[in-house]
Order: structure tokens, then sequence, then C-alpha cells
């Protein structure tokens, strides 16, 4: 397994290539667990800010929202391969798309001790600490998903050389980040200031609102208590 994860973070068109054509024994499975690691690691830490129970609780829900986005992301992935005539069967998608799972998670995976950092430090209640967390969050996220879209480039090139595949990767990764941050919202708190765990488990409380207009309501209120809004 860290074989091939090393393959993919450096270059990720050869590590899905050798997943593509079967030449690694099981590499599906490898990369999922290489995902599942590395977005446990960035779930407890992102739980370490309350610490506690949280800590569990993020990271069992980290895993579930970059897995449970990609299942439902996968049929309209496959459905954009074959509008595009992309000559890629179904465990072809499936393999490229948990190679760029993969490859965000372990970046994210790698980030965790920074995150964990700030998070373990950062004051409770404090907007401004939640606010500078939620930026870092976000950094570290466009980053390493970045770095994903360069293995689903080489994935893509892989499996289907000498074919156009750049609005198929823009469709995958718009598709992958709306339904991801709303996956997230409903998962959601993942940095708050309860001690109690109550809040990490209402399902309900998830599933009312959207992302975009709960992060809008969190920069108003910040920009309130700075002073900035009277």
């Amino acid at each position: 397994m860290a074989a091939l994860v090393q393959i993919l973070l450096r270059n990720p068109g050869d590590g899905l290539a050798l997943a593509l054509n079967r030449q690694v024994a099981l590499p599906r499975t490898r990369m999922l667990v290489a995902g599942l690691c590395g977005a446990m690691a960035w779930g407890a830490a992102m739980g370490s800010h309350v610490g506690r129970a949280h800590v569990w609780i993020t990271t069992i829900k980290m895993p579930l929202m970059l897995l449970g986005t990609l299942t439902l992301c996968f049929p309209l992935m496959q459905l954009t391969v074959a509008v595009a005539r992309l000559p890629l069967r179904l465990h072809q998608t499936l393999t490229i798309g948990l190679g760029g799972v993969a490859v965000f998670a372990t970046c994210l995976g790698a980030l965790a001790p920074v995150l964990a950092l700030f998070a373990a430090t950062a004051p409770i209640p404090s907007m401004a600490s939640y606010l500078n967390l939620y930026l870092l969050c976000a950094a570290c996220g466009v980053g390493a998903g970045l770095y994903s879209l360069r293995a689903l480039v080489y994935g893509l090139r892989a499996a289907a050389p000498g074919t156009k595949t750049g609005w198929v990767i823009a469709a995958w990764a718009l598709l992958y980040q709306f339904t991801g941050a709303q996956a997230a919202w409903v998962l959601r708190p993942w940095i708050g200031s309860s001690y109690g765990v109550d809040g990490y488990w209402n399902l309900q409380r998830g599933l009312s609102g959207n992302f975009y207009l709960g992060v809008g309501r969190v920069f108003l209120r910040w920009l309130a208590e700075i002073g900035v809004l009277s």
C-alpha cells in the first residue's frame, strides 16, 4: 500500500495506470485504505479543537463524508464519461475516482498535525479562532484538491490516451465540490464550542439549510462582531 501511495503522490499517472491495468494486487482496496487513513487523521485533528468524544466522532465523519460524496457522484461521473465518449468502463471510472480521493485524503492527512496544533490551542468560545480554523481548513482543502485534480488528469489520460478530457475533469471537480460541501454540512459541526456531543449526532439539524447559506451567515456574524457591520 505504501508503495502505491508513494507512486500516486509522485507520479499519479503511473500509479493509476498500474491500477487500471491491474498490475498491482488489490489496487482499489489499497487506495481506499490509504484514503481512509488520511481522512481519519484529518478528522481527528479537527476534533481536537473541542477534544474528548469529538475527536473520535470527527474521525468517523471525515471518511463518511469523502466516500459518501464519491458514492453520490459516481453515477453522474460515469454519465459524463459516456457523454464525452471516453472508452472507460465502470471499474475504470471507480479506480480513477478512488485515486483522486486517496490523493486528496492523503494530502489532508499529511497536513493534519498542523491543523491539530492550531485546533488544540484555539480558545473556546471565540468567533475569531473559529474563522481562523475555517480559513486554515479551506486553504488546506484547496491545496489538497488541486493536487488531487492532477491525479484525475493523469488517470484519465492513462485510461483514454489521446482524448480531450479537460471538460470532464472540470465537471467532476465541480460536481464533487458542490456535493461534498453539502455532505459536510449534513455531518456538521466539525469545529464547535459545545462540550456536549448531542449536537454531533443530530442528523435532523444537518438536513436543515445548506452549506452556502450557512457559510454566508457565519461570515456576516464575524463581520458584525469585528464592527464592520453595524
